[in-house]
């Protein structure tokens, strides 16, 4: 029995490993994103690249200082840049592995020599004839045959690469947009984390909450891509790496933009903390939205200028749902001073309508009260101001209530208080309102107050929203309930019986042997009929029914 220690080094099947290699990029396209960054890398001042559709072609020259050795170059794992490059941006030295997996021939042309061959003979380990160059004119070319890509495809991905690119790049003779990059004429602020440029920190409305990041030059990460208009983030590739093959990704990505948040957010205030001191109060406060997205109200805590959104003024009649009848409530159309809050005064009211009555709305609408719409930051100086009515009783007196009477519509059945006006008290403080009927809602006495002034049927907007069990607004089935609702508030009101019980007839017109014929109608105590007789107007003969209800 062998008792013996062995010993065994793990190994590399170079073929086997190369094969599998080609099933590491994640996209076609990444060729074209090596290929210009090593240009980049060599110091190129540009970058011209030259597809031709019809025969595959794809050709990439540059000015750079040249490839050092075609040997290297060949050498997977193997960058050949010199030391500062490897110190500062990590290459991983297989990126011209894309580039022969990509193609079925290449030639490669530069100050070390040249070759030309077919590119399964290289993936193959097989000897590379290289060829020297003589009299090397200064342009590197790299030229791929037989190419798996459209046209289309090779030019939407070079106009998204060479955004944030530092240098010049030619597409069919075509230059390219580099609007993101660092010297494409934006001002950039450097950070611990590389250069951010703020978008939109200029006006109100461009206020942006997206952003774009660059490591290398090269998009590595988008936050959501709703809008065009975005914060661009160039990362420091000496602090942040790309993730091996693609470079597509950032290595330990969710931390990092955890960490780019945080600086963009950092930078952000800044700007505004600069931008408080020289704008005037009520242009400060027109960025009231990027604060808040930013989370940095707290920088309005002293400004004396409140911004029109966290504030509402009540314009219309209060109604339990606005999207079927419409708001009664909107922003002020300028930013508020303190002096001028002050002087109105303002309110919170956290009142659902049809549960708790519109009493509240209908005394801050009286009163000609702001609300306040609970957005600012919970120093700021509003918050010594805001009176807070549902903190304070509620009470709803009638004036010279004459009588109550239930109105039976076809969805709303209610007991109507019928009266002069009536008084809303909160705390020591009134209003009596004479022209607004108010309904009190299903928590308090669930009835409705009508004042003599107010004869429609916008009470019925407080009390339903006339909706059904699938949320569809009943529109027949309210314009029902308002027509009835209207006559009943007038027969209740008129001065002359005979004008009440005509306000509160049906139309008969779908009753033709009722034509032509008088009536004499006897109610009982409950207002129901107790009986109904009818006389032929031209006969003056007298036909009695008896209702059978009542009496």
């Amino acid at each position: 029995m062998n008792t013996q220690t062995s010993e065994v080094a793990m190994k590399v099947n170079q073929a086997n490993l190369v094969k599998s290699l080609r099933f590491s990029f994640t996209n076609k396209t990444t060729v074209l994103g090596e290929l210009i960054q090593n240009a980049r890398r060599a110091n190129a001042a540009m970058v011209v690249i030259n597809f031709c559709p019809e025969t595959k072609t794809l050709q990439v020259l540059d000015d750079g200082c040249g490839i050092d050795s075609i040997a290297i170059l060949l050498t997977v794992a193997e960058s050949g840049w010199d030391a500062d490059v490897v110190a500062h941006e990590h290459p991983f030295g297989i990126g011209f592995l894309s580039a022969l997996f990509a193609c079925r021939h290449i030639s490669v042309i530069s100050k070390s020599g040249s070759i030309d061959i077919e590119t399964d003979h290289i993936l193959a380990f097989k000897p590379v004839p290289i060829t020297p160059v003589q009299d090397w004119n200064g342009i590197t070319s790299i030229t791929l045959q037989d190419v798996d890509m459209e046209m289309g495809q090779i030019a939407s991905t070079l106009k998204r690469l060479v955004l944030g690119f530092p240098i010049p790049v030619l597409f069919n003779e075509q230059l390219l947009e580099r609007s993101c990059a660092l010297d494409g004429g934006l001002s950039f602020v450097n950070t611990e984390i590389g250069t951010i440029y703020l978008h939109g920190m200029d006006q109100p409305n461009g206020a942006q909450y997206e952003f774009d990041v660059y490591l290398q030059g090269l998009p590595i990460y988008t936050s959501h891509s709703y809008t065009s208009h975005r914060h661009i983030i160039h990362l420091d590739s000496c602090r942040f790496h790309a993730r091996l093959p693609d470079r597509d990704k950032l290595v330990d990505e969710a931390d990092v933009i955890k960490r780019v948040k945080a600086v963009l957010a950092q930078t952000i205030e800044q700007r505004f903390i600069q931008m408080k001191a020289t704008l005037s109060a009520e242009a400060f406060v027109g960025f009231y939205e990027m604060l808040r997205h930013w989370e940095l109200l707290k920088l309005l805590n002293d400004v004396p200028v409140v911004p029109p959104e966290a504030l509402r003024e009540i314009i219309a009649y209060p109604v339990c749902d606005t999207e079927v009848f419409g708001n009664f409530e909107q922003r002020p159309e300028k930013a508020m001073t303190l002096e001028e809050i002050m002087d109105r005064g303002v309110v919170s009211i956290d009142d659902d309508i049809k549960q708790d009555g519109a009493g509240r709305y209908l005394f801050a609408w009286s009163r000609d009260y702001l609300l306040y719409h609970g957005t600012l930051d919970n120093g700021h100086w509003i918050h010594t101001l805001v009176r807070h009515l549902n903190d304070e009783e509620l009470v709803i007196e009638t004036v010279n209530e004459s009588h109550q009477a239930q109105f039976q519509g076809d969805w709303c059945w209610v007991v109507v208080r019928f009266c002069e006006g009536y008084r809303i008290w909160l705390g020591r403080d009134v209003v009596e309102i004479r022209d607004q009927a108010c309904y009190q809602g299903q928590e308090n006495a669930d009835d409705i107050i009508v004042p003599k002034g107010d004869c429609s049927a916008q009470v019925l907007q407080q009390m339903a929203s006339f909706r059904s069990e699938y949320d569809e607004f009943q529109e027949s089935t309210f314009e029902s309930d308002s027509d009835a609702f209207i006559a009943f508030v007038v027969a209740n009101t008129a001065s002359d019986p005979a004008n009440a019980m005509q306000r509160l007839l049906p139309d008969f017109c779908g009753c033709p042997a009722l034509y032509g014929k008088a009536f004499v109608v006897e109610l009982d105590q409950q207002g129901k009929p107790a009986s109904v007789m009818a006389y032929p107007v031209q006969s003056g003969q007298t036909q009695t029914l008896e209702a059978g209800m009542g009496s």
